[in-house]
């Protein structure tokens, strides 16, 4: 019998992550802000996602709303390999 993988296909969200700063980077911008995580949990609630916080970090990208889609390149070091949300 085969066993099936489990997939957790949730938004990451600023609870799951406990760095005590969050950095967004944007190699395409040549961007790079950070923020207290206790800072973000206190604007935005710990329940808020990765998602969210990048669309309020990288407001004013011209690349975040293109015809073909998002071409912003912001995400966050923390996640890792996980998608941002983008």
């Amino acid at each position: 019998m085969r066993r099936t993988r489990v997939v957790d296909d949730t938004p990451p969200r600023l609870k799951d992550h406990k760095v005590p700063v969050v950095e967004l980077i944007c190699r395409v911008c040549d961007r790079h802000c950070a923020h207290e995580r206790k800072l973000l949990v206190k604007a935005f609630g710990a329940s808020v996602t990765f998602a969210e916080i990048r669309r309020r970090m990288a407001m004013g990208c011209e690349r975040m709303q293109t015809p073909e889609g998002d071409k912003c390149g912001a995400h966050f070091p923390c996640l890792g390999n996980l998608v941002d949300g983008s």
